[in-house]
């Protein structure tokens, strides 16, 4: 939801009212070249009339938000150099993004004019401005050397001048006479008819050190604003104080503004857009997913609050779901309230926050006079998913409910993330059973579960609605039949009277696949067809816009129960249960998996950094082979592993082959224990039934059959695992 949650998950929560401001993000070197291909699902309708604003990565990935259109990425070809700054045209149906050597890459109605791809540059180029007419753009270098093209006209440079701080950006005036430049001091330099309203240097810093990497000037030309690579905004002159961004998992590099409607007509070229140059290394996206700044997870849990216990089962009441959303955490599950276990008794909330409760990031406690603690907004029953707009704005949840934020709508509703309350606006027909995974990207919503119909319409277990309305797509799942994975040992059953049931989604950034996970034997096939779901059982591909069966599809054959898109956006991450369990990932289209490791109980849940993959589930042991004595069991169902190390429901891998990562040694108690993981800008969230975490493993609990461990901190179905790297 890119996002990250980069996304409003991945820049923190950014203020409804300055979403006309886009910035550049870096998350990686990517490596340019020229204009690239424009991939499918592009919107090059009609300018916007509310506002908007882009994030564009190093890698040219794009990511929208409000009324910023995907019109293109570089996110499909290799790059010689990162991308350092993008800027749109006057119609806001366009954009240009600028590599570091000056290469240029034009999307919509952006025409392409020249670069310095082919030039021995001085300075590295840092930003780009655009002409009033759009048929021209300027570039500017650290050293304050700029370059025209097209009809952008020269007003000066800072080429000839020794410069305290080097230029980090520029930005034009609206009459298109002029235009600033910004050194990362935040000393301003005006040309042409651009005015200076001063400077990051007169306004103390509350950041820490303060470097600024962009500017965008205010609608009238009278003000602008500067940030700084932790994502403060300063406004000067005019220019509103519309807050920044907080949470960074990386530094902001650039800012660019939608236009407002009518702003200009374009120029009359399109962009160029020759055959790229070999396979693609990154991947394009428009939803900023929140994944963290940290590589690695620690093994130490950090306090917060937890679920309530189960007199019932001796476990923590469970919880499903968690979701970073700025600095704030919603948990939800299937508890009747939270507590404090660093208390003795423990101290439960007041009041009481069934099903769906919101934690300061920061300190694991429930946030103070928060609206979703209000008895008349909460949900009357089971939260199973969350998912976030990508303006931070809007939290869809999915479960069981039937009325949530004080108003009724079956078991999905939109609820405001500030009020707590229902958004009216979103009238989705209901499903006819429970909600499970619920994904945003594209302005859309899929959501996946039990359900059969949405409304009277029948809609087999994963639909698609409009992120706004609550409209259903045209998307249209296959065709459902009977069966499904049954038992502790995920035994097929064609016959099974329960209902299939799609436990999770995940969609590829450029939204042409959703993969869809479950128990269910045949999606789209038949008995006749896959005897026993053997070869697609329980994960199948479907087609991002139709929701048929795509021709490519994943290994299956096991039950799945968790989905993860990674930070490439095609790379997915999958938990499997059945026969022991398994972590997997792999590239949709690829032939094979890119790894495939074992565990002896069902993989529940899986995140992945760019670097580190972690897998939570009812398992003890983990082995790169099904045939690793660790995960051999004996008659008596106890694994056989008396010189292997323990993996007390929490293991980490390399992403990217698979290794075992055997610095991450994070256990938790209970015989299932960890049901679900997410990741915020800084954290790895566990939720699940344990009573108890611990930093290594411990001669008290090392049998496969954990039930609790004294020796265990308490810290009840959910844990907190702050970044490391």
């Amino acid at each position: 939801m890119f996002p990250f949650s980069l996304s409003s998950k991945f820049i923190g929560r950014i203020r409804r009212n300055a979403a006309a401001i886009a910035a550049a993000v870096v998350v990686g070197a990517g490596a340019v070249g020229g204009p690239a291909l424009t991939p499918a699902r592009a919107d090059t309708s009609s300018p916007p009339a509310t506002p908007g604003y882009w994030l564009v990565a190093s890698d040219g990935g794009i990511f929208s938000f409000g009324s910023a259109r995907f019109l293109g990425s570089t996110g499909n070809i290799h790059l010689n150099q990162p991308i350092t700054g993008m800027a749109p045209t006057p119609t806001g149906n366009g954009y240009w993004l600028v590599a570091s050597d000056g290469g240029i890459f034009a999307f919509g109605d952006a025409g392409f004019f020249g670069s310095t791809g082919s030039i021995k540059l001085n300075k590295p180029i840092t930003g780009m401005s655009t002409s009033a007419s759009g048929k021209g753009y300027r570039m500017v270098a650290s050293d304050g050397g700029v370059f025209s093209f097209g009809d952008a006209a020269f007003f000066g440079s800072t080429g000839g001048q020794t410069l305290a701080k080097p230029i980090s950006s520029m930005a034009p005036t609206p009459s298109g006479t002029g235009y600033w430049m910004v050194a990362s001091d935040g000393g301003v330099f005006p040309f042409g008819d651009a005015v200076g309203f001063g400077g990051a240097p007169t306004v103390p810093s509350t950041h820490g050190p303060r470097a600024i990497a962009a500017m965008v000037p205010s609608p009238s030309g009278a003000g602008y604003w500067e940030a700084s690579t932790t994502g403060e905004v300063l406004p000067f002159g005019d220019a509103a104080n519309l807050g920044g961004a907080a949470n960074l998992s990386r530094p902001i590099v650039g800012m660019a503004a939608v236009p407002r409607p009518g702003a200009g007509t374009g120029p009359a070229g399109g962009a160029v857009t020759p055959t790229p140059p070999g396979p693609a290394a990154t991947t394009t996206t428009t939803q900023a997913p929140y994944r963290g700044a940290a590589g690695t997870f620690s093994s130490v849990a950090s306090p917060s609050w937890g679920s309530l216990p189960d007199p019932a089962t001796g476990r923590s009441q469970i919880v499903h779901a968690t979701l970073e959303v700025g600095d704030r955490l919603f948990v939800a599950g299937e508890f009747t309230n939270i507590e404090d276990p660093a208390t003795s008794p423990a101290t439960p909330a007041s009041p009481a926050t069934p099903y769906l409760a919101v934690l300061d990031v920061a300190s694991g406690a429930p946030v103070a006079n928060s609206p979703f603690s209000d008895p008349t907004l909460q949900p009357d029953g089971v939260v199973n998913a969350l998912a976030v707009s990508p303006d931070g704005q809007t939290l869809y949840v999915g479960g069981k409910f039937m009325k949530a934020g004080g108003g009724t709508s079956p078991r999905l509703a939109a609820l405001d993330v500030d009020t707590g309350r229902i958004v009216g606006a979103f009238a989705p027909p209901a499903p006819n059973a429970e909600v499970h995974a619920l994904v945003v990207n594209h302005g859309h919503l899929f959501a996946g579960g039990a359900f059969t119909t949405l409304g009277t319409e029948a809609h087999g277990l994963v639909a698609e609605f409009d992120a706004a309305s609550g409209a259903v797509l045209p998307f249209q799942s296959p065709a459902l039949a009977a069966g499904t994975y049954s038992g502790h040992g995920g035994t097929p059953d064609p016959a099974s009277p329960l209902p299939p049931t799609v436990h999770d989604l995940a969609v590829t950034a450029d939204g042409s696949y959703v993969l869809a996970g479950g128990d269910f034997l045949h999606f789209g096939t038949t008995e006749a067809t896959d005897p026993n779901g053997k070869k697609d059982g329980g994960l199948v591909a479907l087609d991002g816009t139709t929701g048929a069966l795509t021709p490519w599809q994943p290994v299956g054959g096991r039950p799945t129960f968790s989905l993860f898109t990674g930070l490439d956006g095609t790379t997915i991450f999958a938990a499997k249960g059945g026969g022991g369990g398994v972590g997997t990932a792999f590239v949709p289209g690829s032939p094979t998996p890119l790894w495939t490791n074992n565990v002896d109980g069902d993989a529940t849940g899986i995140v992945a950094t760019a670097t580190t993959a972690y897998l939570v589930g009812h398992f003890n042991h983990a082995g790169i082979k099904p045939t690793d004595p660790c995960l051999v069991f004996t008659p008596t169902h106890n694994v056989n592993c008396p010189n292997g190390t323990h993996n007390n429901h929490l293991v980490a891998f390399d992403a990217k082959t698979g290794f075992l990562d055997t610095t991450f040694t994070a256990q938790a108690d209970t015989n299932k224990g960890p049901d679900d993981a997410s990741m915020g800008a800084h954290h790895l969230y566990v939720g699940g039934d344990f009573n108890g975490v611990a930093d290594s493993v411990t001669g008290a609990c090392t049998n496969h059959a954990i039930v609790y461990c004294k020796s265990y901190r308490a810290q009840p179905g959910l844990a907190v695992y702050p970044g490391s790297s």
